[in-house]
């Protein structure tokens, strides 16, 4: 995402992954961050990430975050991972 594209007030998504607990299986988890403000001269935003107080941001961080939430699919031991595309087409047909 490029910061030219952030306004103030918009809601996009930050995707991250780690692992669940004290095991060797890997999860993705989607964050919200909310945009507080954009300073384009400094290439800064000021957001709130998963609900925290807001702290600014640079432009390796944000070129990170997506504008549209992605959607994730279960694995057999409750781990996420990102949908295909052949995934999100079944998903749009039902």
């Amino acid at each position: 995402m490029k910061i030219s594209s952030l306004k103030p007030g918009m809601t996009v998504y930050d995707v991250g992954r780690h692992k669940m607990g004290n095991t060797t299986i890997s999860t993705v988890t989607v964050w919200a961050v909310r945009i507080v403000s954009v300073d384009i001269e400094n290439e800064t935003a000021i957001a709130s990430w998963n609900g925290n107080s807001a702290k600014s941001f640079r432009g390796r961080v944000i070129s990170k975050w997506r504008k549209n939430k992605p959607v994730l699919t279960r694995g057999p031991l409750g781990n996420a991972r990102l949908a295909t595309r052949e995934e999100k087409a079944k998903m749009v047909d039902k």
